[in-house]
C-alpha cells in the first residue's frame, strides 16, 4: 500500500475496534480502518484515555505521538511507524491512529544483537531531540523483514529535562556528521515562520517546541552523545 493511502486511510477510513492493549497505562486500542477497498490495523489511543500525570497536561499524550512521528520525517528518517492524530470518526472519541507493526513480541531491544544496536545512533538521537521520557527496551520492535522500529512516544517534548531511555550504547561519542547536518536542518526548520514549526505548533505547546529547538543548538554546540544525568532518574521503569 502506497503512503499516500496509507495516510488517507489512517485519517478518514471507517474505524472498527478490533481489541484491547490492557496492559498499556492508558486506553489503547487495536483497529481496523477501512477506506476505499483498502484496510490497515492501528493502534488508537483517545486523548480522554490518559491517566492522570502530574508532569504532562491532560489529553496531551496522543498529540505527541504524533509530534514524534513529525519529527522522525523532518530528520529524514523512517522508524517511526505513521501516526496521525484525528478528530473525527473516532469510537472513544479524537486522539491518535499509529500503522500497527507486526512483530514478535519477545524480540526487543534487549535481544538485539552487538551490531543491530550500532545502527540504533539515529534513533538515539531522537530520543534526545524529543526529550523522550520513555525509551523501554520493548518500544524497539523488529517487523518481519528485519527492519527496527521505534513506538510508544506519548512521553515525549516536555519543556524540563525529561530523558530516560535504556539506549545508553553511544554515550561520550562523537555525532556522526550526517546526524549533525540533520540537527542542523531541524534547526532551521524550527526558526519562527518556518512551516515544521507551525505543524508541531498544531501538537505541541511554544515552551516546548522552544525546548526543541534549544536542544538541537546545544547537540550542535557540544557534537557528542551526553552522557545520563547524575541528579535524576536517566533510565525507564520497567526497562522493557
Amino acid at each position: 500500500m502506497y503512503a499516500s493511502t496509507l495516510l488517507r486511510t489512517l485519517e478518514h477510513g471507517q474505524i472498527t475496534v478490533l481489541g484491547q492493549f490492557t496492559r498499556s497505562s492508558n486506553l489503547t486500542f487495536l483497529v481496523e480502518c477501512t477506506a476505499d477497498g483498502e484496510s490497515l490495523q492501528a493502534v488508537y489511543k483517545p486523548a480522554r484515555g490518559q491517566q492522570p500525570l502530574w508532569d504532562f497536561a491532560p489529553e496531551t499524550l496522543p498529540k505527541r505521538e504524533t509530534a514524534a512521528w513529525l519529527l522522525c520525517q523532518q530528520l529524514g528518517w523512517n522508524f517511526v511507524p505513521l501516526t496521525v492524530y484525528r478528530i473525527k470518526g473516532l469510537p472513544a472519541g479524537e486522539g491518535s491512529l499509529q500503522l500497527f507493526v507486526e512483530h514478535d513480541p519477545a524480540l526487543h531491544y534487549f535481544t538485539l544483537t552487538a551490531s543491530e544496536r550500532e545502527t540504533l545512533q539515529p534513533l538515539a538521537l531522537f530520543d534526545l531531540l524529543a526529550n523522550n521520557a520513555d525509551r523501554k527496551g520493548g518500544h524497539i520492535l523488529r517487523d518481519a523483514a528485519g527492519k527496527l522500529w521505534a513506538i510508544d512516544h506519548a512521553l515525549c517534548f516536555h519543556a524540563e529535562p525529561k530523558l530516560r531511555t535504556v539506549v545508553w550504547d553511544f554515550a561520550g561519542q562523537p555525532l556522526p556528521e550526517a546526524l549533525l547536518r540533520a540537527v542542523d536542518a531541524l534547526s532551521a526548520a524550527l526558526a519562527p515562520g518556518q512551516l515544521f514549526l507551525q505543524e508541531l505548533g498544531k501538537y505541541l505547546r511554544d515552551a516546548e517546541t522552544n525546548s526543541l529547538r534549544e536542544r538541537c543548538v546545544k547537540l550542535l554546540m557540544d557534537k557528542h552523545f551526553p552522557f545520563p544525568d547524575e541528579d535524576r532518574r536517566a533510565f525507564p521503569w520497567p526497562p522493557v
